[in-house]
């Protein structure tokens, strides 16, 4: 399959186009999978609408508990992650006919028990599991756009020599703040309890999964000691949004939906 995949023309396709075109070409998910979460557009001209369609002052009350900043460090409460009363339910949003001053539509984000409430209400389903830091459609249109899986990581060694220089990072992948402070979290609590593993795999250039398709030491200690945090508090995470990334993931992990709810033109 590796032969297949590199007489393919790499030097016109983006990071998530090659990991896609990969996958196919071995066999590992099929063309629904990679193409259904964008709707069958252009990934970065969707990404950048829902961007700047999808600020968090474009939200309308009510809005739901873990929607918006994560002010305090959710790792240094041992009995966090909070019991999720519904860990099968479903983040929708909806689109309101109030605008802001530039025109932009207002939005709802809610939480449902099941995709068929959401839709019986007129909800667009935005990620699996309830609300939370990262589940504004700015966020969406971030993870929806480009390979986060380097840029992140190059985020997280900025903050090593300087916490603004992590958040402006972040911000500058276009992130909303109230995503980027689990980020930081997410990054700080990484550092702290898997700097010698990660240190390694950053100077050996380790790839991010093993031969078996496991991921990699450093990759599994974040999975393992910041992961649960990451997940409950951000509320939408690639794999629940339906998104591939450069990590492989075995197919029945990333939720399969797709994300065609924008309005006018892309």
């Amino acid at each position: 399959c590796l032969i297949h995949f590199y007489k393919r023309r790499m030097n016109k396709m983006s990071s998530i186009e090659i990991f896609a075109a990969l996958l196919l070409s071995c066999g590992l998910v099929s063309s629904d999978q990679i193409l259904r979460d964008a709707c069958g557009q252009d990934r970065v001209k969707l990404g950048d609408w829902f961007v700047a369609h999808g600020s968090p002052d474009l939200i309308l009350d009510p809005v739901p508990q873990y929607v918006g900043s994560v002010d305090e460090d959710p790792y240094a409460d041992p009995e966090n992650p909070p019991d999720d009363p519904n860990t099968r339910g479903f983040c929708a949003m909806q689109w309101s006919e109030e605008t802001n001053e530039a025109g932009l539509r207002k939005y709802w984000l809610k939480n449902f028990p099941n995709e068929t409430a959401a839709q019986h209400e007129d909800y667009f389903i935005t990620h699996k599991g309830h609300c939370g830091a990262c589940s504004y459609i700015q966020d969406l249109g971030v993870y929806i756009r480009q390979n986060l899986t380097s840029a992140t990581r190059e985020c997280g060694i900025l903050g090593s020599l300087s916490h603004n220089l992590m958040r402006n990072c972040l911000l500058d992948l276009g992130f909303s703040l109230p995503c980027v402070t689990i980020w930081e979290w997410n990054i700080l609590n990484t550092k702290a309890e898997c700097f010698a593993v990660c240190v390694w795999s950053y100077i050996t250039n380790e790839p991010f999964n093993k031969p078996d398709g496991s991921l990699n030491d450093c990759l599994q200690c974040d999975e393992d000691k910041s992961g649960p945090n990451f997940k409950f508090f951000a509320g939408r995470t690639r794999r629940n949004s339906g998104i591939t990334s450069s990590i492989y993931r075995p197919p029945d992990t990333i939720y399969n939906m797709e994300h065609c709810y924008w309005y006018g033109d892309l």
